[in-house]
């Protein structure tokens, strides 16, 4: 499917006519000039929100959500983020954490004793989140993409498996989210997805789920097969560990967009296909700020101050092997900074998503932000949107409150590869 030059006439309207919808808070006005650049020039349908300590200061929406039938992108249209699926993870896990069911320093076997096969009962809980368990891919058999939404047979199988050989981290679009479905299966009886629902979304009025129903709700993906040739690389790797974790299955495969397909549109997939509104995803992370931020020991919306202390101590900072660039991760699954830079983003955490979708909490400025766009982009030079609008961002909070924020040391430039404002992005 091809996007360029054609979205906006296909539902009969210029790029100068698209405006943004939504509101900005007084200060917050440059936000909405990027936020409308990137419409006219890059976007099919986007939604970007920001929470400022606790409180909405951006929540933008606009353009196409399906350009098959031309329906706008609307208040409560929800996207799918990808990979951003594993911060709502980390989020789900603090709550497991904080009520006892589970401890970062566990063993996974002593919740799972299959999971010891092959001297994997080393491996605890904080190496099955960070990609530090020697399962980045399922290693021994084809996996189908309708295989995918198996989450029970496809954890027997990486407890079956032994571990990979090689560097501490190596990271994978999907074993993340199968392993902590089995742990919270074994430990509460319920799915992930369940427990997430019962405990954190419900509870919190958060239009946040894996599986895209109904579908009137949810914008449709739009990528052509310039974005997913990035994956030809891996394809054809001479590495059967890089083909395995990213080609059994290609998650983007060309010639098709399956993540529109009725298969994968009701498919659980727990690292990879929740679907939100910005707003809403943005509000998770505001929630975890505030949790962190309360007195020690006092009750929290999903954890108590020290549990989010820990899971957002840093456990890992290394290059991965198959993409080359570095990766950190805290205890508790949330992404880091890869590099570290001061500033005012410098104690980020979150997780970005295939196709440039970017969900990150910056707890020291109290902010919280979500951007998910429908149309999908290359991680290389080709997408600056999520960047363009954290700088926009950060802009405004240094006129806001200059005096506040920290010096932030050198602002890499848009010539620099994987630059999402953020961290750097990952391709699933």
């Amino acid at each position: 499917m091809s996007t360029r030059g054609s979205d906006h006439k296909e539902t009969g309207r210029t790029k100068e006519d698209v405006v943004a919808q939504g509101f900005v808070a007084p200060g917050f006005e440059a936000v909405r000039e990027c936020f409308e650049t990137n419409l006219r020039e890059s976007e099919v349908g986007a939604a970007f929100a920001v929470h400022h300590r606790g409180r909405l200061v951006v929540d933008l929406w606009g353009g196409v959500a399906d350009p098959a039938t031309g329906r706008p992108w609307a208040a409560g249209t929800r996207a799918q983020i990808f990979s951003g699926s594993k911060g709502v993870i980390a989020a789900a896990l603090l709550r497991l954490c904080d009520s006892g069911v589970l401890r970062l320093d566990d063993p996974i076997a002593r919740h799972w004793p299959e999971f010891a096969a092959h001297g994997k009962d080393r491996f605890t809980v904080s190496d099955a989140v960070t990609y530090c368990a020697g399962l980045p891919a399922i290693t021994d058999r084809v996996v189908e993409l309708d295989d995918l939404s198996d989450a029970r047979a496809m954890a027997r199988a990486l407890a079956e498996q032994a571990p990979v050989t090689g560097p501490r981290l190596i990271y994978g679009p999907w074993t993340m989210g199968w392993l902590v479905e089995e742990l919270t299966f074994r430990t509460t009886g319920f799915s992930l997805r369940e427990y997430f629902r019962r405990e954190i979304a419900e509870p919190h009025g958060l239009a946040i789920d894996w599986c895209l129903s109904p579908a009137d709700e949810v914008a449709t993906v739009v990528h052509d097969d310039a974005f997913a040739a990035q994956y030809d690389r891996f394809n054809e790797s001479d590495d059967p560990l890089t083909r395995a974790i990213w080609a059994n299955p290609i998650p983007f495969p060309k010639g098709r967009v399956v993540w529109n397909e009725e298969a994968l549109r009701t498919a659980y997939i727990p690292a990879a296909n929740i679907v939100g509104t910005a707003r809403d995803i943005s509000r998770l992370y505001a929630l975890v700020i505030e949790d962190l931020h309360r007195p020690d020991g006092e009750p929290g919306h999903l954890a108590r101050a020290a549990t989010v202390r820990d899971a957002l101590t840093p456990y890992v900072r290394q290059e991965d092997p198959t993409l080359g660039f570095p990766f950190a991760y805290g205890r508790g699954g949330f992404r880091l900074k890869g590099t570290p830079r001061t500033g005012v983003d410098a104690d980020m955490f979150g997780h970005d998503g295939g196709g440039g979708s970017a969900h990150f909490g910056w707890p020291g400025a109290g902010i919280a932000l979500s951007y998910t766009p429908n149309h999908l982009l290359d991680i290389g030079n080709d997408d600056h949107r999520a960047g363009n609008l954290i700088r926009a961002l950060k802009s405004a909070l240094r006129d806001l409150a200059p005096e506040s924020e920290p010096d932030r040391g050198p602002e890499p430039g848009p010539e620099v590869r994987h630059e999402q404002g953020a961290g750097e992005a990952v391709p699933a």
